[in-house]
C-alpha cells in the first residue's frame, strides 16, 4: 500500500533524524531504520496496528520512544505524524483538517 507524508510530520521524522545523528551518527541510522520498519509493517497490513482517536492507528517505532501515527484512505496510508511518545500527546489533531 502507498502511503503519503503530512508534511508536518515529514519535518519532525526529519528533526528527530538531526537530533539523534548529533548525539551518535549511528543511533540517527537506526533511527531512520527503525521508522522505516514501522512504515513497512504499516504498509504489508494496514489494519493490523490498533485504532485510536476515531481512525487514526499507531505502529511504534522499535528502540525509540516514537510512534507513526496514521490512517487509512481508501487504497493510501496517510502519515499524520512522527510522534514522541512521552510529549504532548494529541499535538497533531488539528492536522486532520
Amino acid at each position: 500500500m502507498s502511503y503519503i507524508w503530512n508534511r508536518h510530520a515529514r519535518l519532525e521524522y526529519y528533526e528527530a533524524i538531526e537530533y539523534y545523528a548529533r548525539i551518535d551518527g549511528k543511533l540517527g541510522e537506526r533511527f531512520v531504520a527503525g521508522v522505516e520498519e514501522a512504515i513497512e509493517k504499516m504498509s504489508r497490513t494496514p489494519e493490523r496496528f490498533r485504532r485510536f482517536e476515531s481512525d487514526m492507528r499507531k505502529v511504534r517505532v522499535d528502540g525509540f520512544p516514537y510512534g507513526v501515527i496514521y490512517r487509512i484512505e481508501g487504497r493510501e496510508l496517510h502519515i499524520i505524524a512522527v510522534m514522541h511518545l512521552h510529549r504532548r500527546p494529541g499535538y497533531w489533531r488539528d492536522r486532520l483538517n
